[in-house]
């Protein structure tokens, strides 16, 4: 007995000398702004990690093969192999420069990803802020309708309506939750948390104008400066350079002249459609960026007179001239002109960087 008080009075005090642990399970809630969440992303994501294994390759791959180029054919070279070794060379350079664009503009989708998972947050924050005014609203609202009811001044389907008109607004307000919920899921799979913490996001969108002073000359720019165009320019030269050193005294050569004549048209007119698809893209995204700074200037009017129309129904209800529902609808008008600002904010931002960079838009898993 005495061995087993001695054994016991030593564990309990080893075991108040470990350090205290949080409760298991327990949401994160740590202050993210933008910048440290896209640093987040880019040490977690595993398609960039892949890039970047990619890139390595290929410079192993395109190494190996100029160890093994004797000569740089200018033609067809009967009975010789150097036509399909420098083909494998020029390809093997091709991929090595492809992969080391596919790894930026992989660095480039990640952060364009990651400002639109942001925004989504904040988004559905002020939806459910702007859905839990609503309910607030029609809740005073049915209240409103049973006092009317009582005093003979509402009939039974005034009170129906109220209720459903409640009924619909506590709907939306659990919508708006999961949606919120959902687009944590993603943010926090983005930058590497737990699906169930709830990070504090401190920056918002600002929004300033896309300031373009050509817009011919600019998107001609970032057309020539795409990977995707880069890649599709790529193919038509190897698709000249396979029909040059087309070898006319090799019987066992699979394919007649005419078949390389044709793979080059096609790659000709590939890289075509794919410069004025983009170019397109790039000209509708700053026409629509445009409009959304037209609409953000008259929202920003309509905040203002938000706030006087909340500020004056507010000191009425002080002096008795207006009511509770006056003073709870100018609450729920602003919120919803603060919402619509927000949206808008967002959207121009994201329509900003993809106009810079829209091969990232493309690859960024929220279009």
């Amino acid at each position: 007995m005495r061995r087993l008080a001695v054994c016991l009075t030593l564990f309990v005090f080893l075991f108040t000398l470990l350090p205290s642990q949080a409760p298991a399970g327990e949401p994160l809630t740590p202050e993210l702004t933008l910048e440290m969440a896209v640093e987040r992303a880019l040490k977690t994501d595993s398609s960039l990690k892949k890039a970047k294994k990619d890139l390595e390759r290929s410079v192993e791959v395109k190494d190996y093969l100029a160890d093994r180029i004797d000569f740089i054919p200018t033609g067809p070279v009967p009975s010789s192999n150097a036509e399909s070794v420098f083909l494998n060379l020029t390809q093997a350079e091709i991929s090595r420069n492809m992969a080391r664009r596919n790894y930026t503009a992989r660095e480039d989708a990640v952060v364009l990803s990651v400002h639109q998972a942001y925004y989504e947050i904040l988004r559905y924050l002020e939806k459910v802020r702007v859905a839990g005014l609503t309910l607030e609203n029609r809740q005073w609202l049915k209240q409103v309708a049973y006092a009317g009811q009582r005093a003979g001044t509402v009939d039974a389907l005034g009170v129906i309506q109220a209720e459903t008109s409640w009924a619909n607004a506590k709907t939306e307000l659990e919508s708006a939750q999961k949606f919120l919920d959902d687009a944590y899921q993603k943010f926090n799979q983005i930058i590497g948390l737990s699906a169930k913490d709830r990070p504090v996001l401190v920056d918002s969108p600002e929004l300033s104008p896309l300031e373009v002073s050509d817009l011919d000359v600019e998107v001609n720019a970032i057309v020539t400066s795409s990977p995707t165009v880069w890649s599709a320019e790529q193919a038509v030269e190897l698709a000249r350079l396979s029909r040059r050193l087309y070898d006319f005294t090799n019987p066992n050569v699979g394919e007649p002249y005419e078949v390389k004549e044709i793979d080059l048209k096609k790659a000709e007119i590939t890289a075509g459609d794919v410069k004025e698809q983009m170019a397109k893209q790039l000209r509708t995204m700053y026409y629509t960026a445009k409009q959304l700074e037209e609409q953000y200037a008259g929202i920003v009017e309509s905040i203002r007179l938000a706030e006087e129309n909340l500020r004056v129904a507010k000191v009425r209800f002080d002096v008795g001239i207006a009511t509770k529902t006056d003073v709870l609808n100018a609450e729920l008008a602003l919120e919803q002109a603060r919402q619509g600002l927000l949206e808008i904010g967002s959207q121009h931002e994201i329509l900003k960087m993809a106009f810079k960079k829209p091969w990232a838009y493309g690859s960024s898993g929220y279009n």
